[in-house]
């Protein structure tokens, strides 16, 4: 099985995972030195996966997200999409809520008084 690489020579996924992990990190003060002693793992192993070059494990990437204060979709998804399905009420509201940010805080209100409304 051949793996599929950008012109750069990396996986396109490894690639943009890594520009994910070094914006968050960058994002946290953090450098690759302290997130790795984080992780329990070397500098240089933090180093590889920003650079797309060593492919990131779903428990590594739980904790890279956890330590760097991140969702998961935020190194999962494409160019920043949400993670959720297209064409759904979800998408909807929230393709709304881009539209007319200005709502959000009367609708989080309301969806505590709903939350609230149906505690027994």
């Amino acid at each position: 099985m051949n793996k599929v690489v950008n012109e750069n020579g990396k996986a396109p996924v490894s690639a943009s995972l890594g520009q994910r992990i070094r914006a968050a990190r960058r994002d946290a003060a953090m450098s690759q030195g302290q997130l790795a002693t984080s992780l329990n793992t070397t500098q240089s192993a933090i180093s590889l996966y920003e650079a797309g070059q060593r492919s990131v494990g779903i428990d590594m990437l739980l904790n890279v997200a956890k330590i760097l204060n991140r969702p998961l979709h935020y190194f999962l998804g494409q160019d920043g999409e949400m993670l959720y399905v297209k064409e759904s009420a979800i998408a909807e509201l929230i393709a709304e809520l881009e539209q007319h940010p200005e709502d959000l805080p009367e609708l989080i209100a309301y969806w505590g008084f709903l939350r609230w409304r149906r505690q027994p």
